[in-house]
């Protein structure tokens, strides 16, 4: 998961554009949704297992990423929340 978490940033987002971690989980689960599903596990809840792949994301601050505090977008259930918003170095 952390591999291609990474090669979504790195090839995916444009250098100096900013995303959030619902873009990120959305771009998991479309066109990488076998990791997405295997790395699930169980007795875990949907907000538990998406706080844990945005800890993943946070993982490349200060590489590859600088975080920008938080937004407001669309999660995976059509639901508005807060998420983590970063800038792609």
């Amino acid at each position: 998961m952390r591999n291609t978490i990474q090669i979504i940033i790195q090839s995916k987002i444009p250098k100096e554009f900013v995303f959030d971690t619902h873009s990120i989980i959305d771009y998991l689960i479309q066109y990488h949704s076998d990791i997405y599903l295997s790395s699930h596990q169980n007795g875990w809840t949907t907000e538990f297992y998406h706080s844990e792949i945005s800890k993943l994301i946070a993982s490349f601050e200060g590489s590859i990423i600088k975080r920008q505090g938080e937004c407001w977008s669309r999660n995976i259930h059509f639901k508005f929340s807060q998420n983590a918003c970063w800038l792609k170095l």
